[in-house]
């Protein structure tokens, strides 16, 4: 065999695992892609919960702050229990 011959038969193996290389990042970058989708529809989901949060937090707020005004202006006796 000469040293060309023998040149080829590794580039050709080299070729071989080369492909076998490319099909697996081929896997890789469809299981990313995947997972890119999926990590978009979580964050989306988390910014309603975040401005749900807000919401929520401020309407607590004032509903406390009423309750503070209203328990000063309303007094109600309780009798008293024996």
């Amino acid at each position: 065999m000469s040293n060309e011959e023998k040149i080829l038969q590794l580039l050709e193996a080299q070729q071989e695992e080369f492909c076998k290389i490319n099909s697996r990042l081929d896997g890789v970058e469809s299981r990313l892609n995947g997972m890119d989708s999926r990590l978009e529809g979580i964050e989306s989901r988390l910014d309603k919960l975040e401005e749900s949060a807000e919401i929520t937090r401020a309407s607590v707020n004032s509903l406390l702050e009423w309750a503070d005004h209203v328990s000063n202006a309303i007094s109600f006796p309780l009798p008293k229990v024996e």
